[in-house]
């Protein structure tokens, strides 16, 4: 048989009494100390659970951060090793057509790659329209980069691609970066960052204010 709250027996019961409801006058003993594991057990479960998914998720969105940032420092180094195959003329209608096929969300991320991305709107279509004709005024070795960085934003935006069928692993292969070394590198540098982060926010915390306590 279940017992009543009042029923439990605790070092932190106080005497009260009821103010409403059918047994308005009634004395009883209650606890109203949340630390109590007899009467707040499963608030401090639930808590403790809550915790526990809240840092996992601190933490999974920290790694995808990280891999973003890894996979975007990828596209990068392959874009300074791709090298130019067909004439220029052909690059360029290579690149347009390219570009003209982007979705609007890729045009808007290559967009940003570009500095062309208005700080008020990322997703302007102004800033899209003139990323599409980045191929007009590009060289030879301009236009190979483009067209690869237009095939490759996609993936390099996304944290969880299989490696079997990852186009931008494969790019990096082909042209021999590192790519452990360079995930050691950005690792490094998030951390370094979120540290810093830490330490500006406590520095903040320490020198806020200390709100007024009442003298007794």
């Amino acid at each position: 048989m279940r017992q009543l709250p009042e029923e439990k027996l605790c070092a932190h019961l106080t005497p009260a009494i009821h103010t409403d409801g059918m047994s308005k006058g009634r004395l009883l003993k209650i606890c109203a100390d949340p630390n109590c594991k007899i009467h707040f057990g499963d608030r401090q479960q639930e808590e403790k659970q809550w915790l526990q998914w809240k840092a996992e998720k601190t933490a999974a969105n920290r790694k995808a951060k990280e891999t973003l940032a890894f996979r975007h420092r990828l596209l990068a180094d392959v874009l300074k090793r791709v090298k130019p195959q067909f004439g220029t003329e052909e690059l360029r209608m290579a690149a347009q057509f390219i570009l003209r096929s982007l979705p609007h969300e890729l045009a808007c991320r290559l967009a940003k790659r570009h500095g062309l991305q208005n700080a008020k709107d990322a997703h302007d279509w102004q800033m899209a329209e003139k990323v599409r004709t980045l191929y007009k005024k590009a060289d030879a070795a301009g236009l190979a980069a483009l067209i690869f960085e237009a095939m490759l934003i996609g993936p390099a935006g996304s944290a969880t691609l299989n490696k079997d069928d990852d186009p931008l692993a494969d790019a990096a292969s082909l042209y021999k970066v590192d790519a452990k070394a360079l995930r050691t590198a950005v690792a490094k540098a998030e951390k370094e960052k979120a540290q810093k982060k830490n330490k500006a926010t406590s520095r903040k915390e320490k020198t806020a204010p200390k709100s007024k306590t009442d003298h007794h």
